[in-house]
């Protein structure tokens, strides 16, 4: 695999009738190393080829550095709420025990095939370098790795860099693949090799090509380098992140890496102006030039008297070079009798420049909410309901991204039990390649809350059920209705509507509402039977009168 090609401002942006340049199998390399550069800040580091082109390109201050770029916050933010957390061991639901990956699904003999794939895979380090690795470069791969010689399934995560070309069908399933990587062989040589690995569907079958230098080579020895599998499908998921009608993804970070750029490039100049403003350069008169004189040395805040020596000498690196000397430099100019020290900085005034870096900074933070909500929710003492509203935008956001990714780790999980079955790997008994068909594969991953949920916020919301309840109650919606409406479990509803407690209230409003007949209170009616006779105590027998 070839190294990296020039920066080109072309493999930066995307046209949705014609994306040949952002496809490209090095534009996609290179974009992913300037994201991944993003992320860890170092995009601006002469550590990468194209970092000199990059600025050029871009016309940026030649000594720019990271000073905001929140690249690295945006992409710890989605990779702790798409999949952060831990899995539930067994594969649930959710219910019983917590878990970032819920399995809903109608067939319990799913749940420990799963449980089996998630422990082979090592899935609670995989899931979050796919959460990572999706929303930063834009793209993530899921490899379903077939090990008869262990005698397992699992799941892998593989850099999109190393995916040269891939043929999709109308849907989004994987055709066939070229994977080119390079590699380090002990082989003495201590040379980089290219691997490749070409995969294509022929029939029901998939034929997989390896090939070292592009040689034909196996990672076994005496092995054919060329085979057949009878899965019926190519073991790879493509995830595009922000699916925007092209063939790759969007980055979190692409829509705002313009703005990112604006505020770095603002701030190190602003940041090196207070330098240059606390080493001000001067116009000293009546001194020779130390260039005329060596032997005398001057600083640059000297009062300008003739002659005047310093005993100290400008700090140097331990290679004898000043670092980054432009930005500590302090030019001294030298004039005749009669002219004043002056003071040769430019005016600049450092709090309409912060402001106007600030202003930036918070239409970054339109754009990116979830950089914005930390400190929308500290802003003295929240209520619940304000909490969710401020939350509302970033919950929306997640959700979104989710459903991709969900419905990609399900079809993974699809090929991998139905693999494992095929080749009747220890737990999963009962599937094979028919499964699918058959149903039996059928689970979806389900909901889960975007952010935690505070225990009194979770008992203001059960008060406010309630309290609806009653106005329900009162307008004679039965509480069945009510409850159904409110997404509850009809085996919930079932056990409100049997508990004695409601029974008990239920029969009370039935004799409020349905008074017992005087006909039938035997004693009672006697008891005040003189009274009931008495004209005094019956108007009506009065008037009758």
């Amino acid at each position: 695999m070839a190294g990296l090609v020039a920066f080109q401002d072309a493999f930066m942006s995307g046209n949705t009738l014609d994306g040949k340049d952002f496809s490209d199998f090095e534009a996609r390399r290179l974009r992913y190393e300037i994201m991944w550069a993003l992320y860890e800040n170092t995009v601006f580091r002469n550590v990468h080829k194209w970092a000199d082109a990059y600025k050029s390109e871009y016309g940026l201050y030649k000594f720019i550095r990271n000073v905001y770029n929140p690249a690295y916050r945006i992409g710890e933010f989605w990779k702790g709420h798409l999949y952060g957390g831990q899995l539930d061991p067994a594969a649930g639901d959710g219910k019983k025990a917590p878990s970032v990956m819920p399995i809903i699904t109608d067939n319990d003999q799913l749940r420990p095939a799963l449980a089996t794939l998630w422990r082979d895979s090592n899935w609670q380090i995989q899931k979050d370098i796919l959460s990572l690795w999706g929303p930063v470069l834009g793209d993530s791969i899921i490899r379903v790795i077939d090990d008869p010689v262990k005698g397992r399934v699992s799941l892998r995560i593989t850099h999109p860099g190393t995916l040269k070309n891939v043929t999709l069908d109308p849907w989004g399933n994987v055709k066939g693949y070229v994977i080119e990587e390079n590699r380090h062989y002990d082989d003495g040589t201590k040379k980089i090799k290219v691997y490749r690995e070409e995969c294509e569907r022929d029939g029901d079958y998939v034929v997989y090509k390896t090939f070292l230098d592009d040689k034909p080579w196996s990672e076994l020895p005496g092995e054919p380098n060329e085979w057949e599998e009878a899965y019926g499908f190519v073991p790879m998921i493509k995830v595009m992140h922000n699916n925007v009608g092209l063939d790759w993804g969007w980055s979190e970070l692409f829509p705002g890496i313009g703005k990112f750029r604006e505020v770095d490039d603002l701030a190190s100049k602003l940041s090196d102006q207070v330098r240059k403003m606390v080493d001000a350069p001067w116009l000293l008169s009546g001194v020779d030039s130390p260039a005329n004189n060596p032997k005398t040395r001057l600083l640059g805040g000297a009062t300008g008297i003739p002659g005047a020596k310093v005993t100290s000498t400008p700090e140097v690196a331990t290679n004898g070079r000043r670092n980054q000397k432009g930005r500590e430099e302090v030019p001294t100019l030298y004039a005749g009798p009669g002219a004043n020290a002056i003071a040769l900085v430019a005016p600049l005034s450092i709090s309409e420049t912060s402001a106007y870096i600030e202003s930036i900074l918070k239409d970054i933070e339109k754009d990116y909410p979830e950089l914005a909500i930390n400190m929308q929710n500290v802003q003295g003492d929240i209520s619940g309901r304000a909490l969710r509203i401020n939350q509302q935008p970033v919950t929306e956001k997640v959700m979104q991204r989710r459903a991709n990714y969900d419905d990609a780790v399900v079809r993974a999980q699809q090929m991998a039990i139905a693999i494992g079955g095929f080749r009747k790997y220890k737990g999963y008994e009962g599937f094979n390649l028919d499964s699918f068909k058959a149903g039996k594969l059928d689970h979806s991953i389900g909901a889960r809350p975007v952010f935690g949920r505070d225990p009194l916020d979770d008992l203001d919301l059960e008060a406010k059920l309630w309290e609806v309840a009653k106005q329900a109650k009162d307008a004679d919606i039965p509480i069945d209705i009510y409850l159904e409406r409110q997404n509850w479990e009809q085996k919930y509803i079932d056990r409100v509507l049997n508990s004695p407690a409601y029974k008990a209230k239920l029969e009370a409003l039935n004799n409020l509402s349905n008074p017992p007949d005087p006909a039938n209170l035997g004693g009672i009616k006697n008891r005040f039977s003189k009274t009931s006779n008495d004209p005094a105590n019956n108007p009506d027998d009065n008037k009758a009168q």
